[in-house]
């Protein structure tokens, strides 16, 4: 908490401004040893007990204590959004789903991907209890899946359909709550979530733990607490490109975990794919850009696409319709495999090819706005290191690093409109 707390002041909130951010603290629980709960007591100091968290379902009832909801709802406020992984991508996809959770009037929606069967997400699937007459659309963890289905509605378990994905619909732990009635229900309950216990074992005689374990709960069992109530949860599915790339493995583990399951979810990965999503939008609005089957290479062991770099700040456009607006002639916007463009502020493109690297910058209350433009220089590379290079830790987590600055800069001053036709 304290790391977190002096990085944040370090870095001045990453631009966020004084009543953005509220940072809230979770308390620990004790940590049990064996299947009759027996506490486990500190190695250093044997009268004092081992205590770990509780579990990110914390936050309903941290938001409660905290009166933040309460605040929310008091200014106005209709929707709260949940988001647990490091997941850059998420951000492009977060205004089609409120918009989704205000069309169906959802309490809760759950924004989803296509999954592959046995891949380590869980699925969101409808929970019929027919002695009690009761449903729950909820996440189910993907450990349980399988044994779940396999005891109910399929015997051979966790099987694609004619799709070759899951019918059950990939949770990626994003979350759209509709604030009035989710604090009628944290006044109620005081955000307290079902526990769970989740244990290692050591051997199949399932009596000793391999290391203590603890109580816990989950952000996405929420909706147990609607059961019976006339609450409407529902989920939206996406493909991935525009909403999950997870930055959560160092290069040892990602490499396995690419050959494996085909996603890294490493560093490497992320920015790749931030890369291509935002190729992809440029495509989608016109542009004449190659977003998918570009160049690829190996860092680290981790394969990476090598595309355009495109980095679209939110302020050039966060919706397709927004992006589509900046370029009024896209088809003759020209960009090659090798370029990298970074587009930040209040900018029109009309006629732009593009072969190396091009920033843009439009201060707020600025704006620029290219006629004409051809830009060609050596631009920005990627090379791979090895083990043996010294380099900075932000190179060392992707197992490349950056080569060569040039490349053309234009910036508004603030409040001008620069115009640019060469």
């Amino acid at each position: 908490h304290s790391r977190t707390v002096e990085l944040l002041k370090a870095e001045k909130n990453f631009g966020l401004e004084g009543g953005q951010l509220t940072i809230v603290k979770q308390e620990k629980v004790p940590a049990l040893t064996n299947n009759d709960a027996l506490f486990a007591q500190k190695d250093t100091n044997p009268y004092k007990i081992q205590t770990k968290p509780h579990g990110h379902g914390d936050v309903h009832s941290l938001l409660y204590s905290s009166g933040l909801v309460e605040s929310w709802v008091a200014s106005g406020k209709e929707w709260l959004c949940f988001l647990q992984d490091t997941n850059g991508l998420v951000f492009r996809a977060l205004p089609a789903a409120i918009g989704v959770s205000k069309a169906g009037n959802y309490d809760v929606n759950s924004l989803t991907v296509p999954r592959k069967p046995g891949e380590a997400v869980g699925g969101i699937c409808k929970l019929t209890n027919k002695e009690k007459g009761i449903q729950m659309t909820i996440n189910v963890e993907y450990n349980q899946l399988d044994p779940l289905l396999r005891a109910t509605v399929n015997e051979k378990g966790d099987t694609p359909d004619a799709t070759g994905f899951s019918p059950f619909p990939g949770n990626i732990n994003v979350l759209v709550f509709k604030l009035p009635p989710y604090l009628e229900v944290l006044t109620k309950s005081k955000g307290s979530i079902p526990e769970f216990v989740n244990p290692k074992y050591t051997d199949e005689t399932k009596t000793k733990f391999t290391k203590p374990t603890r109580l816990e709960c989950m952000m996405q069992d929420y909706p147990k607490l609607l059961v019976g109530s006339k609450a409407i949860v529902g989920f939206t599915q996406m493909d991935r490109f525009i909403c999950f790339s997870a930055v959560k493995n160092n290069i040892v583990d990602a490499a396995k975990k690419q050959a494996s399951t085909g996603f890294a979810e490493s560093a490497a990965s992320g920015e790749s794919d931030m890369y291509q999503t935002n190729r992809m939008l440029l495509e989608m609005a016109g542009c004449k850009i190659k977003a998918n089957d570009v160049p690829q290479a190996t860092f680290a062991g981790i394969k990476t696409p090598l595309g355009a770099k495109v980095v679209l700040a939110p302020s050039f456009g966060m919706t397709i319709q927004e992006i589509e607006d900046r370029l009024p002639s896209p088809h003759n916007v020209r960009i090659s495999d090798r370029s990298s463009l970074v587009l930040d502020g209040d900018i029109t493109i009309h006629n732009l090819t593009l072969d190396g690297h091009l920033h843009v910058k439009a201060p707020a209350g600025s704006k620029v706005i290219i006629k004409s433009l051809t830009v060609k220089n050596d631009g920005v590379t990627f090379d791979p290191i090895s083990e043996d290079d010294n380099v900075d830790e932000i190179y060392a987590i992707r197992g490349y690093v950056k080569r060569g600055n040039t490349g053309r800069v234009i910036e508004a001053q603030g409040g001008e409109v620069f115009e640019v036709s060469e």
